[in-house]
């Protein structure tokens, strides 16, 4: 049976692009928790027009031993 685990994250302040398109610190915070073996599987934009992403991911021994402890934008 797979086991998943979830996160919820709350994404800084979308900006516009500076130099690249589509770089921007919310990117980053996704790409970040994606290295980590996150996909994000839903968005919801919150009462104070911030974004909340549901993250989910397999429950491996590695994954359980970075439980509770996901990265946090900067």
């Amino acid at each position: 049976m797979t086991g998943w685990e979830y996160l919820i994250v709350s994404l800084p302040a979308f900006e516009a692009a500076k130099h690249t398109q589509g770089q921007s610190a919310a990117v980053d915070v996704l790409n970040r928790e994606g290295a980590n073996g996150w996909e994000a599987v839903g968005m919801s934009t919150l009462n104070d027009s911030n974004v909340a992403v549901l993250l989910k991911r397999r429950t491996t021994d590695e994954h359980a031993s970075q439980r509770g402890r996901p990265s946090r934008p900067d």
